[in-house]
């Protein structure tokens, strides 16, 4: 008995165990939730990458905020490139989401002006470079996102498939196996004799 250990003495020495080679594997992300992360996850580019419209209204040029009206040039919808340019008394209608049309460095809501014919009247002016998502805003280039070691949830997932990626590198789950030892053992060895005898054949 004398080599037997308690219980807590053994949490306390299992806790004290430094594993430095845990294995790894790459699992698609569908697949990796609940799962510790064995890498960091790194932005590849900058988020957004462009200056980019945070709502409905007019890009322009802050310079042009107190004239009198200001000329519509063209329009800028979400998901294309308008190749007109912005220039003294211009502006170019663009949307949420739209990339800010080059020589512009505001955007006013539709809210603040009065459209007439092809021209804007400004009723309320804004500050320069209101409205405008800077380049990075949301996260850099090479900036950590996620650290290795952390848990993975559906949060991580999502940013991961915003970033476009398949497969993630992690920890891979240890394999528990339990060895009963003791009396026990005694025991069912007993009762798997006593079935044996019960089920030989009588002579």
């Amino acid at each position: 008995m004398k080599n037997f250990i308690s219980y807590n003495k053994s949490i306390e020495i299992i806790n004290q165990i430094n594993i430095d080679n845990r294995s790894t594997q790459k699992l698609y992300i569908s697949d990796s939730l609940g799962y510790v992360l064995a890498e960091d996850i790194i932005a590849r580019y900058n988020s957004p990458e462009f200056e980019t419209s945070a709502m409905d209204g007019y890009a322009l040029r802050a310079e042009d905020l107190s004239l009198d009206s200001i000329k519509i040039i063209d329009k800028n919808p979400a998901g294309s490139i308008v190749e007109s340019k912005v220039s003294k008394g211009t502006c170019i209608k663009t949307f949420t989401g739209s990339l800010m049309p080059e020589g512009s460095d505001t955007l006013i809501p539709i809210e603040n002006v009065t459209v007439q014919g092809d021209s804007i009247i400004i009723n309320e002016p804004v500050v320069k470079g209101f409205a405008v998502r800077e380049i990075g805003e949301n996260y850099k280039e090479n900036e950590v996102l996620i650290k290795k070691g952390t848990l993975i949830d559906f949060a991580q997932i999502g940013v991961m498939a915003s970033l476009n990626i398949v497969n993630v590198k992690v920890f891979a789950k240890p394999v528990i196996a339990v060895a009963s030892t003791g009396s026990e053992i005694l025991t069912w060895a007993i009762y798997r004799q006593t079935i044996h005898r019960l089920e030989a054949p009588t002579t």
